[in-house]
């Protein structure tokens, strides 16, 4: 009796595709998985996806800002270079100020410095008369208006000219140097001295009746006057007096005592008023 001849691939299955194949190990796989090692599985697939995401975000950001890079640093070099220009302009503009006040305060020691007097040694005493002194005091402003026009050392010297040229009777010239500085600063510090010398000026050359009247309308007003209400009574009594008002002068004197007992221009004033009385 003749035995079956074995044939070892009679066991082997016939061939699927790929796809066939793989599926059935894939659910017998799951079976033997547990649950919490799928999760994190899903999980750090997840992040696989954001970490690639990031890695793509920040490369693309790296390649603009590469491109922009000279965009940048041009950008950049015009900053640091307006910075360094205006602080160049600031240090000009400083040390020149500081100049004109040094000249601008030679200036003012002269024309305020007293004269030589004969047996009365006086180290400040530089010039023997008035005209000398105002003469030498006028060139060294006129210098500061020159060299450093612009500063507020040439704005003040344009005062101190204004000064000089009333008491040679240049009263145009006078006239105009004060008219400008109240014009061009209104908030200045020494623009009441000008608009008192400037109203003391008109008084003194014909305009008396024309200052008494703007100062009346001022002296009316309760707020934003032009000066001071002791200092426009004593330019008022000044005008009523060149006028040859004698009544109102002595009334405006005491208006200045009565309402401004404190002020500097109450001892004047009530000298004034004792002399009138007196006379």
């Amino acid at each position: 009796m003749r035995l079956p001849v074995f044939n070892p691939s009679a066991l082997i299955p016939p061939p699927q595709s790929p796809s066939l194949t793989l599926r059935p190990l894939c659910i017998r796989v799951s079976r033997f998985l547990p649950t919490e090692a799928i999760s994190f599985m899903d999980r750090q697939h997840r992040r696989d996806l954001k970490h690639d995401r990031f890695v793509d975000e920040v490369g693309s950001l790296t390649t603009s800002a590469r491109e922009n890079q000279k965009l940048i640093i041009a950008i950049t070099a015009a900053v640091v270079a307006v910075a360094l220009i205006g602080y160049g302009i600031y240090f000009y503009r400083s040390n020149r100020e500081k100049q004109a006040q040094s000249a601008l305060a030679k200036a003012i020691s002269a024309i305020d410095s007293p004269l030589i007097q004969p047996g009365q040694p006086n180290p400040d005493a530089k010039f023997r008369t008035e005209p000398e002194r105002a003469a030498a005091a006028e060139a060294m402003f006129r210098d500061v208006q020159k060299k450093y026009s612009g500063t507020d050392a040439s704005d003040v010297a344009n005062l101190y000219l204004a000064r000089i040229a009333a008491s040679k009777n240049d009263t145009a010239t006078a006239r105009k140097l004060l008219q400008d500085f109240i014009a061009e600063h209104p908030e200045h510090l020494l623009v009441g001295a000008a608009r008192y010398s400037l109203y003391e000026l008109r008084i003194n050359n014909g305009e008396a009746a024309q200052v008494a009247s703007e100062l009346t309308q001022e002296l009316s007003k309760t707020e934003n006057q032009v000066l001071p209400g002791d200092t426009m009574l004593m330019l008022l009594a000044h005008a009523y007096e060149v006028e040859g008002n004698a009544e109102k002068t002595k009334e405006t004197y005491r208006r200045i005592i009565t309402e401004y007992p404190d002020s500097p221009y109450a001892v004047d004033a009530q000298r004034r008023v004792g002399s009138s009385a007196q006379s």
